[in-house]
């Protein structure tokens, strides 16, 4: 194992872009979009392309306001060089997740060396949460990423002896702007670590008021040439609900019943992030203990430590507080919290061996999921065998109406070839479907089938049925498509 690692180590950016993208790739065509939000996140995309909206994201006809745009214009990159696919999807999240590795290897080397470097970058990829959530059409790893970026510009802009400080500034605030663009105003936590180390140890930082003034407003400027141009066009709304619904209701309430309700609840939820975190950062949060007990008496000579340690603590203490939790909620403090470990570690005997190890653990556990697991469980994904069973039926013109199932991925499924948006809504809505003119499928649960079995314009209609797992609800179910033609 160390011979192997050594090697590694003699082209330390190519094998790590290389380990990360064959780990994040691993299976992924395998998969479908099964996620809600990886599912709405895909559609969304494609409306992009197909309205030429390039300013406010659609899903399914409809306004999606949920995040900013970067990840779109990413997501719609990949489907005009690959297609629109699954696959491609989650293409950008990869790359992302890669890039802040490679950000890793690159801020350890200035640290430290490329062996400090090249310890964080694979602690952070090869960790179990990032193995996992790296992979998948969300918005977490663009905002990890730029994330980073403004961690390490900030760490550097700050220096006393910065010679570059300058470019280092433009770096900082412009990758706040891009972080805020990636997933919404959580950039604004690097700047708020960066002035909290600056006040424990002023001597250690230069931070001038008036530049950092400059420099916030300069990001603010890039974020308004999307934001003011997406406010007009959506008549405020992007602002009520992306700001109103998706920052403040989550801070302040529960969404979709990730949290616990009440007071009680909430003082309950306040050690969750520091539970979650040993399952999230495996194999590598078991040395964490032990390490902090090492550096904690050596901590006042450490100021770069210090600095990684603060910026975590900064995202973990304020994602406590919000009400709404949900485990990928701390993960932009994963790649500080991988350098400052890497910084405790590099140099200790058998930790080559022991990185190796990790490695080799995580990349065993993808390798058995993806290709093992996988191919065998999506056979029983309830949305994947409703559509192979139709998908023959599918033309441009055809009309989808699904009708207590409504999950989002039945939009990215049947919208491959219909060009209509699909309906979604209780049962009771079926029959005003039907009156539709064909060619038309009507999707219900099997046993509202009775409902609508006497209709007239169903009277010739092709049944098919199917059977599988709802994902989301994780519970089996039957579903019946009736076929108009």
């Amino acid at each position: 194992m160390e011979r192997v690692m050594d090697l590694l180590l003699r082209r330390p950016a190519i094998s790590l872009a290389g380990f990360s993208l064959a780990l994040m790739l691993a299976g992924n065509w395998i998969l479908p979009l099964t996620d809600r939000d990886e599912v709405r996140f895909a559609e969304a995309s494609r409306e992009m392309l197909q309205r030429g909206d390039y300013v406010v994201p659609w899903f399914n006809g409809n306004y999606r306001f949920d995040k900013p745009i970067l990840i779109y214009w990413c997501q719609s990159f990949s489907y005009r060089l690959l297609g629109e696919t699954d696959f491609a999807a989650r293409v950008p999240s990869v790359l992302f997740t890669t890039g802040t590795a490679l950000l890793l290897l690159g801020w350890g080397r200035r640290l430290a060396g490329a062996r400090a470097g090249f310890f964080a970058g694979a602690m952070f990829v090869a960790s179990l949460h990032v193995s996992l959530i790296g992979r998948v059409a969300t918005a977490d790893m663009a905002l990890v990423f730029f994330y980073t970026l403004a961690l390490w510009g900030g760490w550097e802009w700050s220096r006393p002896t910065q010679v570059n400080r300058a470019v280092w500034g433009w770096i900082f605030f412009t990758s706040l702007a891009l972080t805020f663009l990636a997933k919404g105003p959580e950039n604004y936590l690097a700047l708020v670590g960066l002035a909290l180390c600056r006040w424990w140890r002023r001597q250690d930082y230069v931070m001038s008021p008036w530049t950092t003034l400059a420099g916030v407003a300069w990001s603010l400027g890039l974020i308004a040439a999307w934001a003011i141009p997406a406010l007009l066009e959506s008549h405020g709304k992007y602002l009520n609900v992306g700001i109103g619904e998706h920052v403040i209701h989550r801070s302040v309430g529960i969404n979709d019943s990730h949290g616990l309700k009440g007071f009680p609840g909430f003082f309950a939820a306040l050690p969750l992030y520091f539970i979650t975190f040993f399952p999230s950062f495996l194999p590598w949060s078991l040395a964490v203990p032990r390490a902090l007990a090492h550096w904690w008496p050596l901590r006042r000579g450490d100021v770069a430590g210090s600095y990684l340690l603060v910026q975590a603590g900064v995202v973990f203490a304020v994602f406590s507080l919000v009400r709404t939790k949900l485990p990928h909620y701390t993960m932009p403090a994963f790649p500080c919290l991988a350098l400052w470990l890497a910084l405790q570690v590099r140099d200790k005997p058998s930790s080559t061996r022991w990185l190796g190890w990790g490695m080799v653990s995580i990349a065993s556990f993808i390798v058995v999921l993806m290709f093992l697991v996988m191919p065998f469980a999506r056979k029983d994904f309830l949305t994947e065998n409703l559509w192979q069973a139709t998908r023959d039926h599918v033309l441009p013109q055809t009309r989808i109406g699904c009708f207590g199932y409504t999950e989002s991925s039945l939009v990215w499924r049947f919208r491959t070839f219909s060009t209509n948006d699909v309906n979604l809504g209780p049962v009771q809505d079926a029959p005003t479907f039907t009156t539709n003119p064909p060619p038309f499928i009507l999707v219900l649960p099997s046993e509202d089938l009775p409902q609508v079995t006497n209709l007239p314009a169903l009277k010739n209609a092709l049944r098919v049925d199917v059977h599988g797992l709802d994902i989301v609800k994780f519970k089996e179910r039957n579903l019946s498509a009736l076929l108009v033609e």
